[in-house]
C-alpha cells in the first residue's frame, strides 16, 4: 500500500507538473523610477502616468509609429471626406466602435465621450489643461454608438482630445474627480485592467477579460515596479528581476549593447535640445521688451553665426554616442515636418565672415569687440543636468574658435522656469541664451502658437501667460502659424507649418542642437514592443502592449 501511495503520488505530480507548465502564466515586470500620484491622465502631471495607463486606458484616436491616426473607440477617424467632419470644422462627428466593454463589463458608450468633456471643463475638477476642450460648445449624443461635438470656433488639433474617455457610469456620481477611488483602482476598455497598487513598491495589471480582442492578448501579467533610479534598473535587468525598462541614457549604452540577455530599442524623440535665443534687452528695467533689441542676439548676423559655429555632429558622437539626430527645425518627423530643411552646417569660417559682417572683428585675445564690449553672452541651463552641463562646454569650446564668450552660469529649474508671479527669469527676459527640450505633440500647433507666435510673448499685461521666450516678432511667422490653426484642409495644414518652420529656419529664434533618441532596455524574451516616438501623450512606450509576448 506504501508503494502504491507512493507510485499515486508521483504520478499526480506529473499530471500536476504538466498542467502548471501547460497553463504557465506569461507576466513581463517594467520598471519605472518614480510611483505615480494617480493614475489619471487629466489631474496628473507625471511623465510616469502615460506609462503607466496606456494598458488599461484608450482614447477615441492614436497614433501609431509612422505618425497616422487611428481609430481605437472610434469606429474610424472622422474626416470631411467620410462626412465625420464638417465642411466648416465646428462639428465632428465620432461614430464609435459597437461592442465595447469597461473592464467591470458595463458598455462603453457615446455617453462616456460626453461625460469626458464635461469632467475636464467642470470647473471643481483640477484638470491640469483645458485647452481645446474649452471650445467645445457641446457634445450630443443621438445614440449609444455616435458623440458629435461641436466646437464654438474652428480647433484644429480634435483628433488628440479625448485622450483617453473616462468612464460616466464609474466617475459620475462623484462631486469631482480629484479624489476619485477610480484615480487609483482605475476602470478602462485596454487590454489590461489595474488589479493591484502596493504603494512604494509596484502597481499590477492582469488580462481583461471584457477586452474586445482578449484573445489575441498574450501575455497574462504586467507589472510596473518602482525603482529609485536609472542606474537601480539597469542592475535589475541585467540580474533579471524586471523585463524592461524606460528612458536609459547615452551613457548607459555600452554596458548594455553586447548582452546577448538584453536587447535595446530606440525611438525618435518629437522635441529637440535648443537654444533658446533671447531678442530683447535682458537689462532692467527694459528686460524683456521686444521694443529694446538685445545689443548682441538682436542682430540677425549674430545668431546666424553662432548656428553656423555649432558642430552639432561632434557633440552627437562625443557625448551622444551617436545615437541621436542632429537638429534642423521645430519637428523633426511626422505628418508635418519639413524635410527640405537640414540642420545648418558646420562652417566657423562662414561664422567668422557674419560676425565680420556685423561689426565684430576680433580683439587681442581672440574674442570679438564692438564699440568697446566684448562678444560675450551667458548660456544657462537648469543645475544637475550631467549631459547639458557637458554639451554646455563643448559649445563654450566652439564659439571660441569663432571669437565668441559663452559663459556658463545654471540655476535652480525654479529660478529658471518658474512662474511670472515668481519672477523667474524665463518669464522675464532676463537671460542671454538658454539651454533646454522641448517640441510639439504629433499636431503641432500649440507649440507653434505658443512658442512662435508674437502675440504670446510674455508681458506685464497678460500676465507672464505667453510662451514666446525669444521676444521675437516676426508678421510672415505669425500668418503660417495662423493659417495652420485655422485650415480643415490636413494637407493645407501640413504646409502651413513646414513654411513656418521654414521661416524659423531663416531668423533662427532657436538653435536646434539634437533630437535625441528614447532608448529603452528590455530581456531578449520580450518581443511584439514597436518603438514608437508619436502620440497623442508624451510617452507611448507601452501603446501596443496588446501585441506584446514573452518567448523565453
Amino acid at each position: 500500500m506504501a508503494r502504491k501511495g507512493v507510485l499515486l503520488f508521483m504520478l499526480a505530480a506529473a499530471v500536476l507538473g504538466l498542467c502548471g507548465i501547460a497553463n504557465a502564466q506569461k507576466t513581463i515586470t517594467l520598471g519605472v523610477y518614480q510611483e505615480p500620484e494617480n493614475l489619471n491622465t487629466y489631474i496628473g502631471v507625471q511623465t510616469v502616468i502615460t506609462y503607466v495607463h496606456k494598458p488599461f486606458a484608450e482614447y477615441l484616436i492614436d497614433v501609431n509609429e509612422k505618425g497616422e491616426y487611428f481609430p481605437v473607440l472610434a469606429a474610424e477617424v472622422p474626416t470631411l471626406e467620410n462626412g465625420g467632419v464638417s465642411k466648416d470644422g465646428l462639428t465632428i462627428t465620432y461614430k464609435l466602435r459597437k461592442g465595447v466593454k469597461w473592464s467591470d463589463g458595463a458598455p462603453f458608450t457615446s455617453a462616456d465621450v460626453k461625460f469626458t468633456w464635461e469632467a475636464v471643463v467642470n470647473p471643481k475638477n483640477l484638470v491640469k489643461s483645458k485647452s481645446g476642450y474649452d471650445l467645445i460648445q457641446s457634445v450630443e449624443t443621438p445614440d449609444e454608438h455616435t458623440a458629435v461635438v461641436k466646437y464654438k470656433e474652428f480647433y484644429a488639433p480634435f483628433l488628440t482630445r479625448f485622450a483617453p474617455v473616462l468612464p460616466k457610469h464609474v466617475l459620475g456620481k462623484f462631486e469631482n474627480i480629484n479624489d476619485a477611488p477610480y484615480n487609483r483602482m482605475p476602470v478602462g476598455t485596454g487590454p489590461f485592467m489595474v488589479t493591484e497598487w502596493a504603494s512604494g513598491n509596484y502597481i499590477a495589471m492582469a488580462k481583461n477579460p471584457h477586452y474586445r480582442d482578449a484573445d489575441k492578448v498574450k501575455v497574462d501579467k504586467l507589472f510596473f515596479k518602482i525603482i529609485p533610479s536609472r542606474e537601480v534598473g539597469i542592475a535589475q535587468l541585467q540580474a533579471g528581476d524586471i523585463d524592461g525598462v524606460w528612458d536609459l541614457i547615452e551613457t548607459q549604452i555600452p554596458m548594455m549593447e553586447n548582452n546577448p540577455a538584453l536587447a535595446l530599442c530606440f525611438s525618435n524623440s518629437l522635441t529637440s535640445e535648443r537654444l533658446i535665443l533671447n531678442h530683447s534687452t535682458p537689462m532692467a528695467p527694459n528686460n524683456g521688451n521686444p521694443d529694446f533689441p538685445h545689443p548682441i542676439l538682436g542682430d540677425l548676423k549674430v545668431r546666424q553665426a553662432i548656428d553656423c559655429a555649432i558642430d552639432r555632429k561632434a557633440i552627437v558622437d562625443k557625448l551622444l554616442f551617436g545615437k541621436a539626430q542632429a537638429g534642423a527645425s521645430e519637428i523633426a518627423h511626422g505628418w508635418a515636418a519639413n524635410r527640405d530643411l537640414k540642420p545648418v552646417a558646420y562652417d566657423p569660417e562662414k561664422a567668422k565672415k557674419l560676425l565680420d559682417e556685423a561689426g565684430w572683428k576680433a580683439g587681442p585675445d581672440g574674442i570679438r569687440q564692438k564699440d568697446g564690449k566684448k562678444l560675450r553672452l551667458k548660456i544657462t541651463t537648469t543645475t544637475g543636468n550631467k549631459l547639458r552641463e557637458m554639451v554646455q562646454q563643448v559649445l563654450v569650446d566652439q564659439m571660441k574658435k569663432v571669437g565668441i564668450e559663452f559663459y556658463i552660469e545654471n540655476v535652480p529649474s525654479s529660478v529658471l522656469f518658474g512662474s511670472w508671479a515668481n519672477d523667474a527669469d524665463r518669464k522675464k527676459g532676463r537671460y542671454d541664451i538658454m539651454m533646454y527640450t522641448t517640441g510639439p505633440g504629433i499636431d503641432p500647433h500649440q507649440q507653434f502658437e505658443g512658442y512662435f507666435h508674437s502675440k504670446n510673448i510674455p508681458t506685464e499685461a497678460n500676465g507672464g501667460s505667453g510662451y514666446n521666450y525669444t521676444r521675437h516678432r516676426d508678421a510672415e511667422l505669425d500668418k503660417w502659424i495662423d493659417a495652420g490653426g485655422k485650415s480643415i484642409s490636413m494637407a493645407d495644414r501640413a504646409n502651413a507649418y513646414r513654411m513656418a518652420q521654414k521661416r524659423t529656419y531663416e531668423i533662427v529664434p532657436h538653435i536646434y542642437l539634437y533630437q535625441r533618441l528614447t532608448i529603452h532596455g528590455f530581456r531578449s524574451h520580450v518581443k511584439g514592443w514597436i518603438p514608437n516616438g508619436n502620440g497623442i501623450i508624451d510617452a507611448v512606450e507601452t501603446w501596443n502592449v496588446a501585441d506584446w509576448d514573452v518567448q523565453k
